[in-house]
């Protein structure tokens, strides 16, 4: 009968041993579940990120083509200030090069003009 005690000693070892290889496999199946959670959540974030960058890129792409616009605005204020500058140095020279007889005669025709125009308005 030694032997047979043996055996149930054996037997309560090795039932000891699966019930804890039980209980030890639940707590690794609740451990994947959390990190299948965790993961699923991490998921969703990157998801959210991945919107937010796409809002971000969209963004970035519309304020691109608005100093683009700005861009274009700003050259066309500076050609219409050179335009402005070349033609107003070019009447200043031509004003230099005139001679005092043509300048008497410019002004004389100016302002005899504005005092007809005045005249005629006030009827006088």
């Amino acid at each position: 009968m030694g032997s047979s005690k043996s055996q149930y000693l054996i037997l309560i070892v090795i039932l000891g041993i699966v019930v804890f290889n039980l209980y030890n496999m639940r707590q690794i199946k609740t451990d994947i579940d959390g990190f299948n959670e965790k993961i699923e959540n991490i998921g969703k974030e990157i998801d959210s990120i991945q919107y937010m960058n796409t809002q971000l890129d969209n963004l970035i792409e519309s304020l691109h083509t608005e100093i683009q616009l700005i861009d274009g605005d700003i050259d066309r204020v500076q050609n219409n200030i050179y335009s402005i500058r070349r033609n107003t140095d070019e009447k200043i020279n031509s004003v230099d090069k005139l001679t005092i007889s043509e300048l008497q005669e410019f002004f004389t025709k100016r302002y005899d003009s504005i005092f007809e125009a005045t005249y005629r308005k006030t009827g006088n």
